[in-house]
């Protein structure tokens, strides 16, 4: 028996990123994601038992204002969905729960608290978005026709 090591290349990156991509644009477009936690999470003196994202109310101030945040903690974002925290942050302003005061409870340090299983399939929804929201082709159909 060998416990030969397999070195992972720039070439195995790229191919899973690709595969990766082929898969968001296979799934069908979903601007909201709902998340049923496998065990409930009571964090802050809040208990979470699903979470649901609406990706569609993100807007370019947000993506800005989250790299800005990021960059302010030394963290830099060079193709956000490969960056966790950049997700982790997407996910917590996309996330439509809200107290009694409709204050905005789910914060990224919410998110870091749940199962690792639960917080990676999170992050895979809002990796999953921003690809397909990269890569599809859009038609006028999908409001971008020429702006001209």
């Amino acid at each position: 028996m060998t416990d030969e090591k397999k070195t992972t290349t720039l070439e195995d990156t790229v191919e899973q990123a690709e595969q990766l991509e082929a898969e968001a644009l296979a799934e069908e477009d979903a601007g909201i994601y709902t998340h049923v936690l496998k065990t409930p999470l009571t964090y802050e003196g809040i208990t979470y038992k699903k979470l649901t994202f609406n990706w569609n109310s993100l807007s370019g101030r947000d993506s800005v204002a989250i790299e800005r945040d990021l960059l302010r903690r030394g963290i830099t974002t060079v193709m956000a969905e490969f960056t966790p925290e950049y997700l982790t942050a997407m996910a917590a302003r996309a996330c439509t729960y809200r107290s009694e005061e409709d204050f905005r409870t789910v914060k990224a340090e919410t998110l870091y608290a749940l199962p690792m299983r639960d917080f990676r399939q999170i992050c895979g929804a809002a990796r999953r978005f921003l690809m397909r929201s990269e890569s599809k082709p859009e038609t006028e159909a999908d409001g971008s026709g020429n702006n001209a």
